[in-house]
């Protein structure tokens, strides 16, 4: 990998457009390499020297939990709960919107290249992602599953565990899609607003049937 420009180049840059210009060569390199780089192989590969880098980001995890936020907390938006939450639109409309913006958020090769790398070599930045995609979007589409399906009483543990791996699987299946493209170079069908709303008719045929056996 052939080093860029040292940042330290353009002398009139401030202070907040030289850490900016570090964050963005990281999210790059980190997209490419993973996080398993020494703090002088990452300053080396960012074109500047571990002083300058330590100035910005005083530890190697610092610039990974930077990273975290500009590429995952930065895109998460919390309308999505009040739209999979607004009961004055069908449910099917609400899973439509609500999977359209979500996979256009994350269907970029950083989202999903540093999203595995992390969940090689730092699970601990997946697992609290997941943790908030479980408490704040997977136990909403649930509750509202089980409200479509007129069920009012709460569902018992071993029960509540099967609903949680069927949305996690259909969930699961829009990060694929970025998984086929950014890891494995196959080629995604262009419409992917007309797969969405095939998936969303799929799973809820299924689930619908599925909830009122539980």
């Amino acid at each position: 990998m052939t080093a860029p420009a040292a940042a330290g180049t353009r002398r009139n840059m401030s202070s907040d457009e030289r850490a900016e210009q570090i964050s963005e060569r990281a999210i790059a390199l980190f997209a490419q390499k993973g996080f398993a780089l020494s703090t002088r192989e990452l300053a080396q590969a960012l074109g500047v020297t571990q002083p300058l880098l330590y100035r910005y980001f005083p530890s190697k995890q610092a610039l990974i939990e930077h990273v975290y936020n500009k590429v995952f907390m930065s895109r998460w938006r919390p309308e999505w709960e009040q739209w999979l939450q607004d009961r004055g639109q069908p449910l099917e409309q609400r899973l439509v919107e609500y999977f359209a913006d979500y996979t256009r958020a994350i269907l970029s090769s950083e989202w999903v290249r540093i999203f595995l790398y992390a969940g090689l070599q730092d699970p601990t930045l997946n697992q609290r992602y997941l943790k908030m995609l479980h408490e704040r979007i997977f136990d909403v589409i649930n509750t509202e599953i089980r409200h479509e399906c007129g069920i009012k009483r709460r569902p018992g543990a071993a029960r509540l565990e099967i609903e949680r791996e069927i949305l996690w699987g259909f969930h699961a299946s829009f990060f694929y899609l970025g998984v086929r493209k950014w890891v494995y170079q196959l080629p995604v069908a262009e419409d992917i607003d007309a797969i969405i709303r095939a998936r969303v008719d799929a799973f809820l045929n299924g689930a619908l049937a599925n909830y009122t056996k539980g």
